[in-house]
């Protein structure tokens, strides 16, 4: 009876545990929620850390393969390596001295990357603001609806690609995407602009070839 006693309540707390609002994991293993956030520990390693109607944190220091959710934002804290991170309803705000070997991308948010970063691969939004902060993007920054802005010298290898609406599914606005590039920012591929942009360069600022047939110099 003892022993029947122990596994009904090893169950009722596992129970308890499976519900809660955040979930957590043990180095090396996934972590996953469906309506509950998730949050992967400073300094633990991780495979993929991924959510559906929830929020994703990563401490400080940890390393995880992808951290993804489909209704949510994503926090990356500081020194943090991950392979990619997206989302699609929600922002994407990663610290400083954070490693992403390969993209970050949202569709409907804001997507901002701290000092010290590296971006292996593209960093893109459909409908959001990107924001470089002292950063390093290996590809290309690209939006359709967004404005882009690059401070603290930032560093962007691949270019810059605004891209056009998706007129008949009704996106998009009117005005032109306005891009800031910082006198100490360097933007060494070509800047290619598929729809009216209202562009700031200022003095000092090293970019590319400028592509569009709408730019508005500021």
């Amino acid at each position: 009876m003892k022993f029947a006693a122990v596994l009904v309540i090893a169950f009722l707390v596992f129970v308890a545990w499976s519900g809660s609002p955040a979930t957590f994991a043990a180095d090396g293993h996934d972590l996953s929620a469906v309506n509950g956030s998730v949050r992967a520990e400073p300094g633990l390693t991780y495979g993929k850390l991924s959510a559906v109607n929830g929020n994703v944190r990563v401490g400080r220091g940890a390393v995880a393969d992808e951290a993804s959710t489909v209704n949510g934002e994503v926090v990356v804290e500081d020194d943090v390596k991950l392979g990619e991170v997206d989302t699609v309803n929600g922002s994407i705000e990663i610290g400083e001295g954070v490693t992403v070997s390969r993209t970050a991308s949202t569709v409907n948010g804001s997507l901002e990357v701290g000092k010290r970063s590296r971006i292996g691969g593209d960093v893109s939004t459909v409908s959001g603001e990107i924001e470089i902060q002292g950063a390093e993007v290996a590809g290309t920054v690209e939006t359709r609806n967004g404005d882009i802005e690059l401070t603290d010298g930032a560093r962007v290898v691949g270019g810059i690609h605004v891209k056009k609406n998706h007129g008949n599914w009704g996106w998009g606005k009117n005005e032109p995407n306005k891009i800031h590039i910082c006198a100490t920012c360097v933007v060494e591929g070509d800047l290619k602009f598929d729809r009216p942009v209202e562009l700031r360069v200022e003095d000092g600022a090293r970019i590319g070839k400028v592509i569009g047939d709408s730019v508005t110099r500021r």
